[in-house]
């Protein structure tokens, strides 16, 4: 019988998750394109800068993290800068970083794209696909039997890059089902039988035909095709993703079901596999349903096809979503954790971003020019909103007249205002540092000397700018004319 109760995403938070598989590093280098090179017919690029973000399994991470999970790492770098940034990565989400085990023989997966305005001109791939050496397979099952009493469940993200070879495969998943662990597999190649014994596998479309050996046009045939390897891979479900067409859940025993797609517009389905894999664990690690877990990783993937470029899910989103029970366009008021997961993304995406922080309380038209002109500046406007405490601290016992959770809600409801999130004053210098907008902006009714986290801001290479303001509001004096008006 399928659980049909509501589905409450708390449930979900803390739930303790161990990916294992390909970490790679994705970087982008932004620049113009001018001219042609007189060495040869190629374009000539300008570099003007470079972002770096977590990739392959890393991306996993970022969903998981980003719905509130508990999650420990296995992977393989080199001794190498790329593998330090990947560790680094890690460690800013709150990650311990030693499961990313280091090969002084072996580079760390970094795939480099140049994009020259808004085109990408090549892609430079950096790997190893050689096995993992025996010594890391025997690291590997050490750190799992370390993990496992604390463990919920079990990622494991194949790229074919040698990580997960037969033998750390079997060792992972046996381990973890005898002690009735759920093993999700996003799988890699033609030979799903590598993956005995895992809960389920979650190909798309393309790769579930290889692995049978015959295509899959008809619905009758994904049927079949799964059925074909739930018994050749002796596991509980295959998962198939059919793009526009939603997903298949096949399991072992019983009915399939059909899983209609929730994405209202298709951007970009790069990193939706990833953001399947990651939902349907912590579903599976919470509730021990296929097909519930099946229909949210559903929904979540809904979400992440809606927005361009990689990116991953995050628990507002999802929470939208299911008041709705469809794909809710991306939600604008974010927590700061759910911040520090998105601004990689956008600068991976080349966006140029714009930061901006107060207390904004009684909203008013003064705001709403100031906010314009900032997001005239960039691409992404970002508002850090004061917290309640905050305001009280600095404007006295009786302010703010509206609640945090208000003032949000009317800056997210701006066109021009991207994200907002709320924040105690005195993390902005930290605030600032970890997200290094490209630009701050302030009023002119506070002195360029007064901005505080400038000197934060021009420590890194990043703008201070200041918006006139030709007719000053003060909040305070409309507060005493309301209430004179009343008395």
């Amino acid at each position: 019988m399928i659980d049909s109760s509501p589905i409450d995403l708390n449930d979900l938070a803390g739930q303790r998750i161990l990916v294992a598989g390909d970490f790679m590093l994705d970087e982008y280098i932004w620049g113009q394109v001018e001219r042609i090179s007189p060495e040869a017919p190629v374009l000539v690029v300008n570099v003007q800068r470079e972002t770096r973000v977590l990739g392959g399994a890393g991306n996993v991470v970022n969903n998981l993290v980003g719905l509130g999970a508990q999650v420990t790492v296995l992977g393989l770098v080199g001794q190498d800068n790329a593998g330090a940034i990947l560790r680094d990565e890690l460690q800013r989400l709150g990650i311990e970083a030693t499961g990313l085990v280091v090969d002084a023989r072996r580079q760390t997966t970094r795939k480099t794209r140049v994009i020259g305005g808004n085109q990408q001109i090549v892609r430079i791939d950096r790997e190893n696909r050689q096995p993992a050496p025996v010594d890391f397979q025997q690291t590997a099952q050490q750190r799992l039997a370390e993990l496992l009493p604390d463990l919920d469940g079990v990622i494991l993200s194949d790229y074919g890059k040698g990580v997960l070879t037969d033998t750390v495969l079997a060792a992972l998943i046996n381990a973890a089902r005898d002690r009735g662990l759920p093993v999700v597999v996003d799988p890699k190649g033609r030979d799903f039988t590598r993956y005995r014994r895992a809960t389920i596998i979650t190909p798309n479309r393309k790769e579930a035909s290889e692995a049978v050996g015959y295509p899959l046009a008809s619905r009758e045939e994904v049927i079949k095709a799964g059925r074909d390897l739930c018994a050749a891979c002796e596991t509980e479900a295959i998962l198939i993703t059919l793009g526009a067409e939603g997903m298949a859940l096949i399991p072992r025993h019983g009915p399939p079901e059909a899983i209609p797609a929730q994405a209202r517009e298709v951007f970009d389905v790069s990193g939706a596999g990833d953001t399947v894999v990651a939902v349907l664990a912590l579903g599976l690690a919470r509730w021990h349903d296929v097909h519930r877990a099946a229909r949210l990783a559903n929904l979540a993937a809904g979400i992440v096809v809606g927005k361009v470029g990689t990116a991953p899910i995050l628990r507002g989103e999802l929470a939208a979503a299911l008041e709705t029970e469809t794909a809710a366009r991306p939600v604008k008021t974010i927590t700061l954790p759910e911040l520090l997961l998105l601004v990689p993304r956008l600068r991976a995406q080349g966006k140029r971003l714009v930061f901006t922080n107060g207390c904004f309380d009684l909203l008013h038209w003064g705001h709403i020019k100031f906010l314009e002109e900032s997001k005239r500046l960039g691409d992404v406007l970002i508002v850090a909103l004061d917290s309640d405490d905050s305001v009280r601290r600095v404007k006295g016992p009786c302010r703010p007249v509206i609640s945090a959770h208000q003032r949000a809600a009317m800056l997210a409801a701006l066109e021009a205002v991207d994200y907002v999130t709320v924040f105690a004053s005195e993390q902005l210098a930290d605030l600032l540092q970890t997200l290094q907008p490209d630009i701050l902006t302030k009023g002119s009714n506070y002195p360029a000397a007064d901005v505080k986290g400038r000197d934060v801001v021009a420590s890194y290479g990043g703008q201070v700018v200041i918006i006139p303001i030709t007719d000053p509001v003060s909040i305070t004096g409309l507060i005493r004319q309301i209430c004179q008006n009343g008395d």
